[in-house]
């Protein structure tokens, strides 16, 4: 079966996923709503194993994350989102590239990939009801694309704003603990305020 079957509508892949990726491609080949967020050198393992260029560098921005993830999609078209994860993330489905180059902060602390991922499902899940309840506004990128781009801009944001309070003492927990106010300012849940968008 494939990992969505396993794991659900929409999983998010980090640690343990991305290497049972790594072995067996198949599992995430033609999943539309999953996304992989592989850090550096598990990128540079997908973008050797997958491309099917053995000249292509995995540091070659664009070109190599666009190989990459065109390896994943079926015939049909559909593949998962991925995530390259840099000074600028760079996003891809295969079909489209995203830049998110949200400032961030100083420091990088562990735990924030796992922040990034946690970040991601949850909008990956508001995205795929939002498309099923009609909600999507068109012509915009795919509404997983979209999501890990959002995910990404939060993370960033959440980061900023830990490192602002605690400099070099920030740790992921901290990240964690700005979450509320910055998706509040982000997308406010309050009635009459700037953004708000009621449930439905």
């Amino acid at each position: 079966p494939r990992l969505t079957e396993m794991a659900g509508d929409a999983p998010t892949l980090t640690g343990i996923g991305r290497r049972c990726v790594l072995e067996r491609p198949s599992l995430v080949r033609g999943a539309r709503w999953a996304v992989l967020t592989p850090n550096k050198p598990e990128y540079g393992r997908l973008a050797g194993a997958l491309s099917g260029d053995a000249a292509l560098d995995p540091a070659d921005g664009d070109r190599a994350l666009l190989a990459v993830a065109e390896s994943f999609r079926d015939e049909g078209g559909a593949g998962p989102a991925i995530v390259q994860k840099g000074a600028t993330d760079l996003l891809c489905d295969g079909t489209q590239l995203l830049e998110c180059a949200e400032p961030g902060c100083l420091k990088r602390c562990g735990g924030q990939g796992d922040v990034l991922a946690g970040s991601i499902a949850t909008l990956l899940g508001w995205a795929k009801a939002a498309e099923r309840s009609g909600r999507l506004p068109a012509g915009g990128p795919p509404p997983p694309l979209l999501a890990s781009y959002a995910g990404c801009l939060l993370t960033r944001r959440f980061a900023a704003a830990a490192f602002a309070k605690h400099r070099r003492s920030m740790t992921a927990p901290d990240l964690i603990d700005a979450i509320g106010a910055v998706f509040e300012d982000f997308s406010p849940a309050s009635p009459g305020e700037p953004g708000f968008t009621p449930c439905q």
